[in-house]
């Protein structure tokens, strides 16, 4: 009896070892926008191919650094001569190794700061890797802050049409009851069943819609999400903390200019130009270095034959057959420039009307929000007395069906103002050039 639950918990042990990992760990699991956001930063693919950018480019750094550093050479070689040193021949008979080493150090001088210059260019080049990766966790949290909300008014339109559908259901019930009794024809009672059939065809709409945006924000997310995670429905928080929050376009457009990656990626490519352009008028410049040479040669016998010599050596590239000319580069390089500025006073400007246009719909929200408010809460009275008439046979069917459908339209309509003011807040959130949650 032992041995078999022994062999059981054995196996039991086996399967949950082996094939429990594969479920989804995040199975099931709630995310707030911030959470979402984070986990995307951490395991998106492109994120992760750009941060090795990043790192190879300050491999180059290091490289340049160490050109500072003394550069060693050894040379070392062995040769058997046989009858071709007859003076040597006499003394060690008909054939003699030859050993030659040789070891040379190398120290850069000076070098009219070329070497700072190439440093100063990788380090910049470093740098536009680093406002790519801003301008990519800028796009991904836009990305995800926009299905996160599409994701809440898809949830919300789901809640909506259940409760919908739940009404309908009841007023079929109740058609059906006065049409048992003879009060009203069976038309009450279809037209009861359509409404109902129309109102399951627009549930399966929203249910899909939130599968998409699940998907959207789980291949953002690196689909470390599994298929069943859940953003948490703070949609009744958000909108108290920011319906009423006031903005200031001269203080956005400040942060834009500050903080903007396409902007730092203009104003990080025009340094870089000024740095090329540097390089450029040394680039025929002479380098100076100290050198020490010692070599051993026949060092059979007691120390061989030993040299050693120091001193100074140039070196200088000429440029007479070179296909272009150093100061044609140069002037490239600053015509290059002024093409930058162009784009970034272009860039700046579109920046700046898509902020007053975020503004200004933020207050075409505002101002459609309290009628749509209150026509919800006139569409509710009208169908509780609707209903009522209904039911007592003072009311038409299609009085409780119009009444039912003004309320789940008038119910959407806020649903969509709400996202609306929402949406709008993470875009400009993106458009001032943030690469954090727009609702923290």
């Amino acid at each position: 009896m032992k041995s078999k639950i022994s062999f059981w918990f054995i196996i039991a042990i086996t399967y949950f070892y082996f094939y429990l990992p594969a479920f989804p760990q995040n199975m099931g699991k709630e995310y707030t926008l911030n959470e979402l956001v984070n986990i995307a930063f951490q395991n998106n693919p492109q994120l992760k191919a750009n941060e090795k950018n990043i790192q190879a480019g300050l491999k180059q750094i290091d490289y340049l650094d160490k050109d500072y550093l003394p550069q060693i050479f050894f040379d070392f070689n062995i040769s058997r001569w046989k009858y071709l040193l007859p003076n040597k021949q006499k003394l060690l008979g008909n054939s003699l190794n030859d050993i030659y080493a040789d070891f040379r150090i190398n120290q850069l001088i000076y070098d009219w700061s070329k070497n700072s210059l190439q440093k100063d260019y990788a380090d910049k080049t470093v740098d536009i890797d680093r406002n790519f990766t801003r301008k990519l966790k800028q796009a991904f949290t836009f990305s995800i802050a926009k299905s996160y909300l599409e994701l809440l008014k898809a949830k919300r339109t789901v809640q909506i049409q259940e409760e919908a559908i739940n009404q309908l259901r009841e007023h079929l019930k109740n058609a059906e009851a006065l049409y048992s009794i003879g009060k009203v024809s069976n038309l009450d009672v279809i037209k009861a069943q359509v409404q109902i059939e129309v109102a399951l065809d627009e549930l399966a709409k929203a249910k899909n819609q939130l599968d998409v945006q699940k998907n959207n924000i789980n291949v953002l997310c690196g689909n470390i999400l599994g298929d069943s995670f859940d953003a948490v429905d703070n949609i009744d928080e958000l909108w108290n903390q920011y319906s009423n929050r006031s903005y200031n376009v001269d203080e956005l457009n400040n942060l834009l200019v500050e903080k903007h990656p396409d902007l730092e990626n203009i104003r990080t490519q025009k340094e870089l130009r000024n740095k090329e352009a540097e390089l450029f008028n040394k680039e025929y410049y002479p380098n100076f270095y100290a050198f020490g040479i010692t070599n051993v040669e026949d060092s059979k016998l007691p120390m061989g034959n030993f040299n050693w010599n120091v001193g100074l050596s140039v070196t200088y590239s000429l440029p007479f057959f070179r296909g272009s000319n150093f100061k044609e580069k140069v002037e490239q390089s600053k015509i290059r420039i002024d093409a930058l500025q162009e784009n970034e006073n272009a860039i700046l400007q579109q920046l700046e009307t898509n902020v007053k246009n975020n503004l200004v719909k933020l207050d075409d929200i505002k101002s459609r929000l309290s009628g749509t408010q209150k026509i919800v809460k006139l569409a509710e009275e009208s169908l509780t007395t609707a209903n009522l008439k209904y039911n007592i046979g003072k009311g038409s069917s299609l009085d409780v069906l119009d009444a039912e459908t003004v309320l789940t339209t008038a119910k959407l309509n806020l649903n969509q103002i709400v996202i609306d003011l929402l949406s709008t807040i993470a875009e400009l959130n993106y458009n001032i050039g943030s690469d954090e949650s727009p609702f923290k």
